[in-house]
Parts: C-alpha cells; sequence; structure tokens
C-alpha cells in the first residue's frame, strides 16, 4: 500500500467528520428555531430605556415579566427608536429587537426564580440602566386543578347565582324563608358561602381602596426628551407626614426614586414608586422620612431629576 492509499484514506475520514458535523449543526439549529405550535407569544418592545411585554391576553408589563415554569413562550421583538438587544444571561437568549422588524425567539423556563434582563446593544444615555426582571413561576398541583375548578365554578355555581337565588330574592323571599330553608341549608351551604362572601367582600372593599390625593407632583408630557422640562415642580417643599400624588402626564412609563440616579449607592432606599404607567398615578408617603433634602430620578430616564424637601 503506497503513500497515495494512506492519504486518500485520511481525505475520507476528514470529510465524513466534516459531513456529520454539518449535519448535527444543521440539526441542532432546526431544533433551535423551530417555535412549538403551543408556545405563547409575548411581544416585547425596546425604547430608551425600557422593555414592555404583551401577553396574548392583552395583558401588558413594563420592566419586569412574569411566566410559568414548563410553558414554552415565544418572543416577538420589536423597537420602538434604535437597535437594542434582548438578552436573559441565565438562559442564554440573545437577539436585537430591530426597528421595522420583528425578531423571533423562543425558550422554556425549567427553574423557577427571578432572573435579570439586559440591553446588550448600546442604546444611548439609559443603556445601562435598560433592565428588567424575568420571574418563572412554578408549577404546582393547585394550579394545575385550576382549569377543572374553573370550569366548575362556572358551569353548576353560576347557573345556580344566576337562576334560583336571584329568583328567590326577588320574587318570593318569604317562601323561601318559610317552606324552603331546610333545602336551602342542605344542597348548597358550600356554594353560597363561596359565591356570595367573596362577592361581597370584593365590592365593599373597593371604595376604600382610594384615598384622598396629596400634595400633586407631576410628569410632564414630553419630559422623555432629553432636556425638556421634566417634573412639575422641580422641587417639592412638603411637611413631614405629608403623601404625594405622582402623576404622569407623558406617553411613556417613569418613576420617582430616591437618590441622585441609578449609581447612587442610596437609590431607592426612601421612596420609590415603581412604574407609573403613562396617565396614571403613584403615592409618595412621607411620614418615615427625616426632615431634609431627598434628590431623586427616573430610572427609566435618568437624566430626569429633582428634589424633595421634607420640612
Amino acid at each position: 500500500m503506497g503513500h497515495a492509499t494512506i492519504e486518500w484514506v485520511y481525505v475520507g475520514v476528514v470529510i465524513s467528520l466534516l459531513t456529520w458535523v454539518g449535519a448535527e449543526s444543521w440539526n441542532v439549529e432546526r431544533l433551535v428555531e423551530h417555535v412549538p405550535a403551543q408556545a405563547e407569544t409575548i411581544r416585547v418592545t425596546g425604547q430608551q430605556w425600557f422593555w414592555t411585554f404583551e401577553h396574548e391576553d392583552g395583558k401588558k408589563e413594563t420592566g419586569q415579566l412574569h411566566v410559568k415554569q414548563g410553558v414554552p413562550y415565544k418572543f416577538e421583538l420589536v423597537s420602538k427608536d434604535v437597535i437594542h438587544d434582548f438578552n436573559v444571561p441565565d438562559y442564554t437568549i440573545l437577539m436585537d429587537a430591530v426597528p421595522g422588524r420583528v425578531n423571533v425567539v423562543w425558550n422554556l423556563f425549567d427553574k423557577p426564580g427571578e432572573y435579570p434582563i439586559q440591553c446588550r446593544e448600546y442604546c444611548g444615555f439609559g443603556h445601562a440602566t435598560m433592565r428588567g426582571k424575568l420571574f418563572v413561576e412554578p408549577q404546582t398541583a393547585e394550579a394545575a386543578e385550576k382549569p377543572a375548578q374553573g370550569q366548575n365554578a362556572t358551569t353548576a355555581p353560576a347557573q345556580n347565582a344566576t337562576t334560583a337565588p336571584a329568583q328567590n330574592a326577588t320574587t318570593a323571599p318569604a317562601q323561601n324563608a318559610t317552606t324552603a330553608p331546610a333545602q336551602n341549608a342542605t344542597t348548597a351551604p358550600a356554594q353560597n358561602a363561596t359565591t356570595a362572601p367573596a362577592q361581597n367582600a370584593t365590592t365593599a372593599q373597593a371604595p376604600t381602596a382610594a384615598g384622598p390625593p396629596g400634595t400633586p407632583l407631576t410628569i410632564l408630557e414630553g419630559s422623555s426628551v432629553q432636556g425638556s422640562p421634566d417634573f412639575d415642580p422641580d422641587t417639592l417643599t412638603v411637611k413631614k407626614g405629608d403623601k404625594i400624588t405622582v402623576t404622569n402626564k407623558d406617553t411613556l412609563p417613569h418613576t420617582v426614586t430616591s437618590g441622585t440616579g441609578p449609581t447612587d449607592p442610596n437609590s431607592a432606599k426612601q421612596f420609590d414608586t415603581s412604574i407609573i404607567e403613562p396617565g396614571a398615578t403613584a403615592d409618595i408617603e412621607t411620614t418615615n422620612l427625616t426632615p431634609g433634602d431627598y434628590p431623586f430620578h427616573c430610572t427609566v430616564h435618568p437624566y430626569m431629576t429633582g428634589k424633595l424637601v421634607v420640612q
């Protein structure tokens, strides 16, 4: 056997190995890019400098995302301004969000917990603060039983609540009190205990949820544009114990967070409204604040700053 034969055997082995590696790589890429048919769709929107998430049922979240363990999710990534990069390091999710384009990536989250979300593409002044949180909620036996319980609650109890109780209350209350109290007590006591009290609890507590507005602090329209007026007033003076009501009149979400900026070690330690959606309000209590000066900022747009003076 001459040198030519050995060389051809070597070439054949190399070609076979490269063919096998290429085929396996193609198969892995196919599996990664193939979105399961049962995957739930979440639309992810990046813009300077925060993330918003919209679920299939219309629920929207800003700065944080809640998903379920063991459920596949398809993420449709878009951008409203510049190129961003949606990244969940713990799950190696990395995909660009490009203006005018929809990029798709999917993942199944197998471990419950809290994980960071970040932008991996430099997108301007507030790039370092463009962060969020991913909450993977565990699948429990109780959660698995909810569909069956929900079905029972909508078929029999709902019917009883709308046909029999309503009729008894309007047409023959006296008759029910004298002729069929035992029947009511034996056939559906648990049902009455779960439907009526719960309803009363929610309707009665609703009016007490909102209190009177406090000293106003307004986030002005257009404040997200750097250099524009942001807070009105820029310096707010209140007395210790006063409540402050923050109103967001801009078209983007904002926060009012204590500290000079996101890098301040004392950031959010005195007060933090969390995300305030456009048109929404949030309250700041000053009961636990020591009289003095408190600088504050917006964590979404860190160049938006102001000062709170507590007397």
